[in-house]
Formats: C-alpha cells, sequence, structure tokens
C-alpha cells in the first residue's frame, strides 16, 4: 500500500507507519509499503530523507515544496491518489484563505467542500487530504488543533459539507490530553475520516474523549 503525508517534517510519521507495518508482519512485508511525503521545509525534507537512510527504509519518495500551491505528487492532469493520507500539519496556519488557495494547482478537486479563513488552515489540510485519498479502501487520518471542530465561520461551512448526509466522512473524533505536545499546550485531536463507511457506521460518528488517558511523566514537564 501507499502511505502518504502532505506535511511529513522529519519524516516520523511515515517512519512509524513503516515500523507499524515490520511489526506486525515483518520486514518482508514492510518493504511493500511505499512513503510518500511532502515538506515546505528544505532543511527539514534534507533531515528527513536522513531518516529514511537510517531507519534502513529505501521505497520513499519525499519532496520539498509548498503542498498547497505546489503539490508533488501528480498522475496526468489530476492529484495522485494514496491508500493511506496521515498527518500533523501545523497547526491553525495562516496566510491560506481563498484568494491564495485558488493559485495552487488543482484546487478545484481539493477544496471542493468551501475555502478557509486567512487565519487557519486546519480544513485546508484536511480538504487536501481527503482528495488525495482513494474512492475505495483508503484511510485518512490527522492529528490538529481541536478547534477545528467547533469554530464558526467558513471552518464551519467546511465542516458542515463533510460531515453532510450525502458526504459523511468523518468516522472518528479521538480528543487528546493537554500538553501532550512540545510546541503547544493545546489539546488536540485526531481525525479519521473514510469515504466508505461500513454500513453499522454511516450517518454518524464514534467520539472517544482520550483526555484524562495520560500519566504524567514524575520529572519531565514536556
Amino acid at each position: 500500500e501507499s502511505v502518504y503525508d502532505p506535511a511529513c517534517g522529519s519524516g516520523g510519521m511515515l517512519i512509524s507507519a513503516f515500523k507499524h507495518v515490520e511489526g506486525k508482519f515483518g520486514g518482508e512485508e514492510a518493504e511493500k509499503v511505499f512513503l510518500f511525503g511532502q515538506e515546505v521545509n528544505q532543511r527539514t525534507i534534507a533531515l528527513a530523507k536522513m531518516n529514511m537512510y537510517i531507519h534502513d527504509i529505501h521505497n520513499h519518495h519525499l519532496e520539498f515544496g509548498d503542498t498547497f500551491l505546489y503539490p508533488k505528487f501528480k498522475e496526468g492532469d489530476s492529484l495522485r491518489r494514496f491508500d493511506v493520507v496521515v498527518a500533523n500539519p501545523p497547526w491553525n496556519q495562516d496566510g491560506y484563505d481563498e484568494d491564495v488557495l485558488k493559485k495552487g494547482e488543482f484546487w478545484k478537486q481539493r477544496f471542493s467542500y468551501g475555502f478557509v479563513p486567512r487565519q487557519s488552515a486546519d480544513w485546508a489540510w484536511i480538504q487536501h487530504m481527503i482528495a488525495s485519498a482513494k474512492d475505495d479502501g483508503s484511510r485518512v487520518g490527522i492529528v490538529i488543533d481541536n478547534g477545528c471542530l467547533f469554530r464558526g465561520g467558513k471552518e464551519k461551512a467546511v465542516r458542515s459539507a463533510v460531515l453532510s448526509e450525502g458526504n459523511d466522512l468523518v468516522e472518528c473524533v479521538i480528543l487528546l490530553p493537554e500538553k501532550l505536545f512540545y510546541n503547544t499546550g493545546a489539546p488536540g485531536a485526531i481525525i479519521i475520516f473514510n469515504k466508505h463507511k461500513a454500513a453499522e457506521r454511516r450517518g454518524g460518528v464514534l467520539f472517544v474523549n482520550a483526555s484524562g488517558e495520560i500519566e504524567q511523566h514524575p520529572e519531565v514537564r514536556k
């Protein structure tokens, strides 16, 4: 299967995907996993490539560039699609309102549910990830600021469209504890999207409140 991270950073999520398959099915099966990632910071993408070599992972394709404006993975005149799409993109990233996103390739294909406010690209990331997933059998998971679950305005309009009966894309929302990440004390959430929910899950969203499921380290504050 193919695994894609549109905000791959130093490659941690892609490596975790590889290691998950390796631990469950062995090294031979893990070699059948193809990893794809894009990162806007040139130094960070260099670290990601080095990380892949350190972990002896060969089937990787890592590209430098702005995912919103210059998506690197294409199939003909369309966006390339993957089996699994995972990311922990920058939370509340500013600077990607409608005028900016319309300068990017395939914007009609990627942002069909609506445009986001300039101060937060959370739902732009989500839409890009959904558009990058295959129509059948794919899985999409994002780690994101939980504010995207309840903020109003343009984000609410996009969220409503994604949740609507005709689309019904949200399968599960997992609320994470506070102070889980180094660079913010805000609680995050994991959102799982599925284009083909099982019959018993259609028309509903599973909510998991894991905000209390944490054991503080005795010494380390962060």
